[in-house]
């Protein structure tokens, strides 16, 4: 049969199964139930499959939503054999993820790679098409590894299609992945559909089905022929529920044995593989209700809609609906997860059996980075479980992976409930002190909480006082961690003051299991950030940000993006640092997770800080100001000032670069309980010497004398502190020993700002020959990072050696289109969210803009853009 009132949309699937120039080799289709994407979809089967192209795919299901990759598995059961044809390591990640090998989940990126060499490997035999149907009921990790491959099929003989419900208004819209909607027909193909299936219709009868149906293809072919009749179609009710009523009606008039079977069916996912159950007659009898057609599944059946399957599950009573999912457990034994879910809606009675294997079933889906997931099933097992004190303990884990998932006000919810079965706990305590920092920052009441339990929540103590960074609360947390038994509280205590060491860290990681909880990973690799070791652990950052931030442990998550950034930064990659930072920060957003949220702000200072743009980094630190002064949160407030003081120093304003590093830390004192205090050291130093003020910065210099051997980055800075206040004959010398230390050029900006330094000083003693190339390798390193401001210090010091420096490109054409309108209307003098409004950008993205905008045109604020736009125009 001809599909009717469909051209435009049968040539878009057309025109991407065929990969014609021009249009991105995706498709999805959306649209109210009923539209007719499924039928769309088919066409485009079919049309692929007389082009001789592979299809793979599948379906999602509601009951496999919560299936961690049970959409991966459907897209790869037929083409198993080719994981031969990969990469070992891609092959042993899927089989791990499908569950196929032993073995934790790989992270995200890990999957989503192995998945495109094996489709890639498909394709090499032929073209193929990727076509899912009810794409908004695959399971949330499947679609991350989705959207993945949909961005990445361009170089390969693949093209996708997918058909999904209608898009909510706050869901956003990936760039490269074409939408197109699938509306109702209009009123000339509505009436041609009518009286093609349903001729000899009375004009009024006629008539109102067309009304009624509104041009929803579903609707004109069903209306005619519900058990009531047309003239008694309730008049006030939904479209959708007259569809699932005429559905209901057909489902009644079927033997017992017959809607049984329907039932188990649609419970297991809308696969009628239940058809062994049946007669041949019996299959006729259902066929002929149009309640199944036939088609080319492994089954040869499937419900002729998804509203027949919701209708056959309203139709059902509540016993009929156990009693179905108690069949599906037992048919289920060899998938646990799967299994988990079935058992948990088949049983009524507490049952400790029943509720522990739920629970470990849950515990399996957390690891698999699905916290959010877990969260129902264990609030399912508290409710199966008889002890009071066995209930409390599982609404607790329930409320603990609620909290890390970004669900604060469940995890809240959870804990009062659970507290109603048994009185409050030390973990449960903990767990309240975690939610009121992250969401809250209200450092004081989780230490009051903590305060009246001393063995509760010792990690979250010693987490929250390295923000507060409060002598007499460090003194009280010594006590606690003590005698607490928990070893990575007692290892973040010793590195957040200084007694750590990076061999006890490095083991502590090295020796974490493969599915170790996301909180744990968060906590060393902190500590990692700490002792400089954080480059050799990204694998674990990745997998907090990949693993975690769909429906999984998001605060982790959010912690991982911090992770990130900080490393970035450090290795000099800094448009991938803001990026985390970013990422992280619309997470942090989206979960109501404000403290977090403050940390990626001060990361973004510091990356704008770097680069010289003063005006940012003010607006991010008066951001975080703002919020942590009345917190005391004295971390962000010393993060604030180092961010303000290096962009003070970027532009050679040292005096108050000094007042914002003292308040960090006093000449000559490096405060323990000050986190940042050791890594201000080199600057301290410098802004002392450069102000005039020879005694602070050697006293500030013999005290960080001690701290040289705590990480390889802070030797680094130690050695050229002391090489900054040693008389000039043992300065250079210094200087070249720190230069000389292992690996420096790790640390692009910071290596650097001690050759610039060094330079500087052979400059000032006459040696322009042995200042040249000091500073030329700075200035090349400062351009290559995007310190703009640093950059221009060094090429003026080496104009003063008497080197022609010549200018770097600076064309506006240099730019975007984007970003040359958003350089004229900052030079115009509008702040970011006026530009923002202009041009339908957020304001962090205009602030992203800048960012690249100013290195390009060689300058370092906004003051600076209408003579360098001007400049580029004339040349």
């Amino acid at each position: 049969m001809d599909i009717i009132g469909r051209e435009r949309e049968l040539t878009a699937l057309r025109q991407t199964i065929d990969r014609a120039p021009g249009g991105p080799p995706n498709l999805v289709l959306h649209g109210d139930p009923g539209v007719g994407k499924s039928v769309l979809l088919r066409a485009a089967i079919g049309y692929a499959g007389e082009r001789g192209m592979r299809v793979l795919g599948g379906s999602g299901f509601e009951s496999e939503a919560q299936l961690a990759f049970a959409g991966l598995h459907q897209l790869f059961a037929p083409v198993l054999a080719y994981l031969d044809r990969v990469e070992p390591f891609h092959r042993d990640t899927l089989l791990r993820v499908l569950g196929m090998r032993d073995g934790a989940a790989p992270d995200r990126l890990a999957i989503s790679v192995a998945s495109l060499a094996v489709l890639a490997a498909v394709a090499e035999d032929g073209p193929v098409l990727i076509a899912v149907e009810d794409a908004h009921w695959v399971d949330h990790p499947t679609r991350e590894v989705m959207m993945f491959i949909l961005l990445r099929l361009q170089p390969y003989d693949l093209r996708a299609v997918f058909a999904r419900r209608p898009l909510t208004a706050t869901e956003r819209v990936t760039p490269g992945v074409r939408m197109l909607e699938v509306g109702p027909l209009d009123d000339e193909a509505a009436g041609r559909l009518l009286d093609l299936l349903h001729p000899g219709l009375p004009p009024s009868v006629r008539a109102r089905v067309l009304a009624e149906a509104a041009g929803n293809p579903l609707a004109i072919t069903e209306l005619p022929q519900t058990s009531a009749g047309v003239d008694l179609l309730p008049t006030g009710a939904s479209l959708r529920t007259r569809l699932e009523t005429g559905f209901a009606g057909r489902l009644l008039e079927l033997a017992p044995r017959i809607r049984t079977t329907l039932l188990v069916a649609a419970l297991d996912g809308d696969r009628l593989h239940h058809r062994a159950e049946l007669s041949p007659y019996e299959l006729q009898e259902a066929e002929r209700a149009g309640l199944v057609t036939r088609d080319s599944t492994p089954s040869g059946l499937r419900f002729r809609h998804p509203l027949v399957r919701s209708a056959i599950i309203k139709t059902a009573s509540p016993e009929e609906t156990r009693e179905a999912h108690a069949v599906l457990a037992e048919q289920h034994q060899a998938d646990p997860e799967l299994r988990m879910w079935h058992l948990a809606a088949a049983t009524v009675e507490p049952d400790e059996g029943v509720a522990a294997e739920i629970e470990k079933a849950a515990r399996a889906v957390s690891l698999r980075g699905g916290s959010g997931l877990a969260v129902k099933a264990l609030q399912r097992a508290a409710e199966l479980t008889p002890a009071p004190a066995a209930r409390a303990a599982r609404l607790e884990r329930a409320a603990e992976l609620a909290g890390e998932s970004g669900q604060l006000d469940l995890a809240h919810t959870l804990l009062d409930e659970a507290r109603r079965h048994l009185d409050d706990p030390a973990r449960a305590l903990a767990l309240r002190a975690q939610i009121l920092l992250l969401r809250d920052g209200d450092l004081d009441a989780a230490r009051r909480l903590l305060r009246g339990d001393p063995g509760a929540g010792a990690l979250v103590r010693v987490m929250a006082a390295s923000y507060a960074q409060d002598p007499e609360e460090w003194a009280e947390i010594t006590k606690v961690v003590a005698g607490c038994g928990d070893a990575d509280a007692q290892l973040l205590h010793d590195v957040f003051l200084g007694a750590g060491t990076a061999t006890r860290v490095r083991t502590a990681l090295d020796e974490l299991p493969a599915d170790s909880p996301p909180g744990r990973v968060a906590a060393l690799c902190r500590a990692a950030t700490w002792m400089d070791l954080l480059p050799d652990y990204r694998d674990r950052i990745r997998a907090l940000t990949e693993g975690e931030a769909g429906q999984g442990a998001v605060t982790h998550a959010a912690g991982g993006y911090w992770l990130a950034a900080h490393d970035h930064f450090l290795a000099g990659q800094w448009d991938d640092a803001e990026s985390a930072a970013n990422a992280g920060l619309d997470l942090c957003v989206r979960h109501d997770l404000e403290l977090l949220a403050h940390d990626l702000r001060c990361s973004l200072g510091w990356i704008a800080a770097a680069r010289g743009d003063a005006d940012s980094a003010r607006e991010y630190s008066r951001t975080v100001e703002q919020w942590a002064a009345p917190r005391g949160s004295g971390l962000h407030l010393s993060l604030v000032a180092r961010n303000l003081a290096l962009a003070a120093m970027a532009h050679g304003d040292y005096e108050t670069a000094y007042a914002y590093w003292t308040s960090i830390s006093p000449p000559g004192v490096i405060p323990a309980y000050v986190a940042y205090a050791p890594w201000a050291v080199f600057e301290l130093v410098e802004s002392a010497v450069r102000t005039g003020r020879t005694a602070e910065a050697e006293a500030h210099a013999a005290a960080a004398a001690p701290l040289a051997d705590r990480a390889p980055r802070l030797r680094l800075h130690v050695m050229a502190a002391r090489a900054l206040v040693a008389p000039e004959e043992e300065a250079v010398p210094l200087f070249k020993a720190a230069l000389a230390l292992p690996r420096t050029e790790r640390w692009p900006f910071d290596h650097a700002r001690v050759r610039l330094a060094l330079g500087e000083l052979q400059r000032r003693r006459l040696q322009p020959g042995e200042a040249r190339p000091e500073l030329r390798r700075a200035a090349d390193l400062f351009a290559a990072v995007g310190a703009t401001a640093w950059r221009q210090r060094a090429e003026q010091e080496l104009r003063a050696t008497g080197v022609a420096v010549s200018q770097r490109p600076n064309a506006a054409h240099g730019l975007t289109a984007q970003q040359l309108e958003v350089a004229r209307l900052a030079a115009s003098g509008l702040s970011n969210k006026e530009i923002g409004e202009r041009l339908f950008l957020s304001s962090r993205t205009v602030s992203a803009h800048l960012y690249r905008i100013f290195p390009k045109l060689g300058i370092t604020s906004r003051a600076a853009l209408r003579d360098a736009l001007e400049d580029s125009a004339v040349n």
